[in-house]
């Protein structure tokens, strides 16, 4: 569901109130509906938590990460690849801005730091292409801050693998940029503490030991943060290890390892399973990881890592799509259900040649389940062929699934009558193909078009197309949504024009495109990439190619902006005005939120997180709740939730005491559930 939004134009910053407000999209402040004063103030310290945006649908924030809005790869550890936050809803006053990059490479992943003293940004992005560049972005500008080539700022700089190394990334609490690349992790940041516009500074690099990589021509595929705050990394062999993002790079320690291949060191290579994409990652300690072949979880539980299960998916031999990044499914798994009690999943498109969308049960199956076929496995939930409304035989995406709520949102990216480069034994072979498929996705007669929504119903515990549109083509880019504007976003193609599309989440019909620039590329870039094979046959067809996404993401950023990388460059997208939530609604949303953290402290299954951290996320989100019933000019609702404030400080300081609490919380609970029951 999308609401009914009023616009702000952006203004200065105010404050402390600003501050919450930023988090809890409440326009500028105003002393008409309430005060700074009128806020309660928790006896608890809350220090090192974060505050889950009051919206719908939206999992529980990682304090791991540097901010709510987009920190890392697909926005956070669900992958869900959508945001609280808004983006462009109106193409009206709406213009785009693009950043030329200072050698040839593409920044497939743009992620936000956390707000500076000053209240700006930084964009962060690593760059696919041969110099390996970190870029560094100034977001209040859109100006290039730093540009930073380990070849001309190492004195010995290692050695680095294209390809899909290095493309997922993510920035930390200590608003880090990790990167995790070849077989190495590497740190950057401020040069100078606290200075956005200070140049890049790597802060540590940490040499990974021989032994987590399958063989000498392992390396590290995705990344992610969990939410007791380590880095884990799964390798293109399908090897997932652990470290702590504190790590000495000179003393390492022993790393928690699990393969997904047994003794995958000796294994024959056509035996191991292959990884193309990330990882996601839910509070309860699960990592999920998707192979060629197969669904995993595994645990974390601080120390050690340990299997759950494993599901096979269907697979194609013959993919029809040099789009492929590797074998099987293309998508970094997303996860769907964000409280206990909703029915839990994790999403994937197949490797079939025409793709299914898969849900697998992510938790234990339910009891009374069935396969859904005879000799299925009984933890797939779902799988339902994706055509786009065509009736096609054959349809392929590359990218993740975008997911809100039970939606699922898929991207065709099978081009018609692609290119297939002759195999050569260069080096470059594979990015030569993936380059030559995403160019080509610029030219419409060769262009994918489609977009389908496919939602999970937990009343009949099945699943079904809610709209598909075979008209929009979104031909490589990686799609997100905005929960604020009700809008589906992708880097899309109209007659070799590139912009911003933007779809209605409900209907699926088109509500915004804004138009990109004209894609002119600098004449040396053109010559460096002709360099690979059939690049430059492209080139001819489609020289002004550097509005094409060529496999980057659509980051919904900061202020309404949207962000894309483009072959050589990035490009945002600027709105006119910003959709704001109305109060009242972030009031419901804050109230259902602190009752299902209620919950799970109450709950036998804590995962990575203790009941007492449980209760003080619940009163930081009581914060910002009363920050949003105050402007909803709602003094009844913020004496409740300091009612309810007022018994999790005293449940905490008597946890703290090891005396009986639950009375205390049994109170808050009472509280919140007659106020939710009167809205």
């Amino acid at each position: 569901m999308y609401f009914n939004l009023k616009t702000i134009r952006p203004s200065v910053s105010c404050g402390v109130l600003c501050l919450v407000s930023s988090v809890v999209m409440l326009p500028a402040c105003s002393d008409d509906n309430g005060s700074h004063a009128d806020l309660y103030t928790p006896t608890t310290d809350l220090s090192g938590l974060c505050t889950t945006p009051l919206s719908p649908n939206e999992p529980l924030c990682n304090m791991a990460f540097a901010d709510t809005v987009w920190s890392a790869s697909h926005q956070a550890s669900y992958a869900q690849g959508s945001s609280a936050f808004p983006g462009v809803s109106e193409s009206t006053d709406a213009v785009s801005e693009h950043i030329t990059l200072e050698s040839v490479g593409l920044p497939v992943i743009v992620s936000f730091s956390a707000p500076y003293a000053d209240g700006g940004r930084v964009a962060w992005s690593t760059i696919s292409g041969v110099d390996a560049a970190i870029l560094k972005i100034d977001h209040e500008s859109f100006t290039t801050i730093d540009w930073y080539v380990p070849a001309e700022r190492e004195d010995n700089p290692p050695a680095f693998a294209l390809g899909v190394s290095g493309a997922y990334t993510a920035i930390d609490s200590k608003n880090r940029f990790i990167v995790g690349r070849t077989r190495f992790v590497g740190f950057f940041g401020d040069s100078v503490e606290g200075d956005r516009l200070s140049p890049i500074e790597l802060k540590k690099r940490i040499f990974m030991p021989d032994e987590v990589f399958c063989n000498e021509k392992d390396v590290i595929a995705g990344m992610s943060l969990t939410y007791d705050g380590y880095l884990a990394f799964v390798t293109e062999f399908g090897n997932l290890f652990v470290i702590s993002p504190d790590a000495d790079p000179d003393n390492l320690g022993e790393v928690p390892l699990i393969s997904t291949t047994e003794n995958c060191a000796a294994a024959d290579e056509a035996d191991i399973e292959i990884v193309s994409n990330s990882l996601a990652i839910d509070e309860a300690g699960g990592i999920y990881l998707l192979t060629s072949v197969a669904m995993y979880r595994f645990d974390w539980n601080g120390k050690e890592l340990t299997p759950v299960w494993r599901s096979e998916y269907l697979s194609a031999e013959d993919v029809p799509s040099p789009i492929r990044l590797g074998p099987g499914s293309g998508a970094t798994p997303s996860l769907m259900g964000t409280n206990m009690d909703d029915d839990r999943f994790v999403v994937i498109t197949d490797g079939q040649a025409l793709m299914n969308l898969v849900l697998f049960w992510r938790d234990e199956v339910p009891a009374d389940w069935a396969p859904i076929a005879p000799g299925r496995d009984p933890r797939i939930a779902c799988e339902l062929a994706v055509d786009f409304g065509t009736g096609a035989s054959q349809a392929i995406s590359e990218q993740s699934v975008a997911v809100r709520g039970y939606a699922a949102v898929v991207v065709n990216d099978l081009l018609a009558n692609p290119t297939i480069n002759p195999p050569t034994t260069l080096p470059f072979d594979a990015a030569a193909q993936n380059l030559v498929s995403a160019l080509e996705g610029g030219i419409p007669e060769k262009a994918p078009f489609g977009f389908e929504r496919i939602d999970w119903d937990p009343q009949t515990r099945t699943c079904a197309t809610v709209w598909a549109n075979a008209e929009i083509s979104v031909p490589n880019g990686i799609p997100s949504i905005s929960e604020v504007s009700g809008l589906v976003y992708g880097a899309g193609q109209r007659a070799g024009q590139w912009g911003l599309e933007g779809l209605d989440f409900e209907t699926g019909e088109s509500r915004v495109w804004v138009a990109a620039g004209s894609g002119e590329c600098p004449s040396e870039f053109l010559t460096a990439a002709s360099a690979l094979p059939g690049v430059a046959d492209v080139f001819d067809q489609v020289p002004d190619s550097c509005e094409n996404s060529a496999y980057a993401a659509t980051t919904i950023g900061p202020d309404g902006m949207v962000y894309t990388g483009t072959f050589g460059g990035m490009t945002r997208y600027v709105p006119g005005a910003v959709d704001v939530v109305p109060a009242a609604l972030q009031v419901a949303a804050g109230i259902g939120q602190a009752l299902e953290l209620l919950a799970r402290s109450e709950s036998a299954v804590l995962g990575s997180i203790s009941e007492r951290d449980y209760l003080r996320r619940a009163l930081l989100q009581l914060v910002a709740t009363q920050s949003a019933a105050l402007h909803a000019g709602r003094g009844d609702i913020s004496s409740a939730t300091v009612m309810a404030m007022e018994s999790l400080d005293v449940a905490i300081a008597t946890l703290d005491r090891s005396e009986p609490h639950h009375d205390s919380v049994k109170v808050a609970r009472e509280t919140l559930g007659d106020l939710q029951a009167s809205l």
